[in-house]
């Protein structure tokens, strides 16, 4: 039964497309999604003899995760996994296009690569490689669908607002498994076997059975040696700590050294935008006023606090998590100590466009049709929550934008 005043966030991947803008330039998803059921390269009028050090193309993805679909590339392309280039993830369940680069690209392995969901198109050559950041920001088309009449009578009122809480987006947590936050606090914390543990046995409701019930299992006993014999193929990291760990006495910190060096700094990352989005939260909360332009920080071990309130918020969202400042140095870890930096409090909308049809799933409900364009490093839930944030104030109860990825 749909609630009042309620709508369905990602009904199916189609209705969430983000396009990733390069300056003037945008990565542009294909006129017909069935084009990536069974994708084949083109390479068209592609000059493969004026060749450089790196090859970019853009990466058009349907329903897969983003470092799943980079395992993909690394595996049949035979590149490691520092050798292909990105300049932000992309949410799993969407229809998303983007740029990506490879070092030393095999051109007979890109001429017969081919998997479900993925598409390889308009390749060139080029002398760097594309680093997280480059982008200028992305474009989406969403579809929220089942909408009824208080839904976009919100819809309406807040299309016009221009600014908005800079939050990190859920994807930033791990789209698949939801705990790199929670992994990345053992980690800081010193608890190396937790961590392992936690990696270990993490698992997300879309992942197969045969995942599922190794991961319950090795949960239960905490039998490293048996779970060798029973973990799937397919949980290659997973094994491969295993193997590590049989063969190393319970080195934890060498354990987790075994998952490449960039997953990991993603997932020690993570603690630091969880952080940012409690300090900014609370600031909401108290009502401090805020330049539009102002930053606030991302802690680390060289950060020192903000003046006056705001510095103290700072301090408390830190205590409450159990760390301190000096923890994300991280000696035995060195490669994932984490310095400060600064994200602005407030994102802007550069433009937005709405559309209201009928909507074809669901029939007594109408479909939203939302466009818009937003910088690099802010999110389009983000943008979403806010939304129907706006609408709890104005009916004065909890918020009904449902994500149908989440329901059962």
């Amino acid at each position: 039964m749909v609630e009042k005043g309620s709508v369905i966030l990602k009904h199916k991947p189609e209705d969430f497309i983000v396009e990733e803008v390069w300056d003037n330039y945008i990565c542009i998803v294909s006129d017909n999604v069935d084009l990536l059921k069974d994708s084949k390269v083109n390479l068209g009028k592609f000059d493969i003899d004026d060749r450089r050090a790196f090859l970019t193309f853009e990466l058009e993805k349907l329903n897969l995760d983003h470092f799943n679909v980079l395992s993909v590339l690394s595996k049949k392309l035979h590149n490691y996994s520092h050798e292909i280039g990105y300049a932000g993830t992309k949410d799993k369940n969407a229809w998303t296009c983007q740029k990506i680069s490879i070092y030393n690209a095999k051109i007979d392995l890109i001429k017969n690569f081919s998997h479900p969901g993925i598409l390889l198109k308009n390749f060139k050559w080029a002398k760097h490689k594309i680093k997280i950041g480059d982008l200028s920001g992305n474009n989406f088309k969403i579809v929220l669908r089942d909408a009824d009449k208080d839904a976009i009578k919100v819809l309406n009122k807040a299309k016009n607002t221009r600014l908005m809480p800079n939050f990190f987006g859920n994807q930033r947590f791990g789209s698949l498994r939801n705990d790199n936050v929670s992994i990345a606090k053992l980690i800081f914390q010193q608890k190396y076997e937790e961590a392992v543990f936690k990696f270990l046995i993490g698992y997300g409701e879309d992942e197969n059975m045969e995942v599922k019930n190794a991961k319950i299992r090795l949960k239960k006993d905490k039998n490293i040696q048996a779970a060798k014999n029973y973990f799937p193929p397919v949980l290659k990291k997973e094994n491969m700590i295993i193997n590590y760990l049989i063969n190393n006495d319970d080195n934890w910190v060498g354990a987790l050294n075994v998952i490449d060096q960039k997953s990991l700094l993603i997932v020690c990352q993570s603690l630091q935008s969880k952080l940012f989005n409690e300090i900014l939260q609370r600031i909401i909360d108290e009502k401090i006023k805020l330049d539009d332009n102002v930053s606030l920080p991302m802690l680390g071990y060289d950060s020192a606090f903000s003046l006056g309130r705001i510095g103290e918020i700072e301090k408390e969202v830190l205590r409450n998590n159990g760390l301190n400042l000096k923890d994300f140095k991280n000696i035995k870890l060195p490669n994932l100590g984490l310095r400060s930096s600064k994200r602005k409090a407030f994102f802007i909308v550069k433009w937005i466009d709405m559309e209201i049809m009928e909507d074809e799933l669901f029939d007594k409900g109408k479909k939203i049709i939302l466009t818009f364009q937003l910088d690099s490093g802010s999110y389009a839930t983000t943008l979403l929550d806010q939304f129907f944030i706006c609408r709890e104030l104005h009916l004065n109860k909890t918020s009904h934008l449902r994500d149908k990825t989440k329901e059962a």
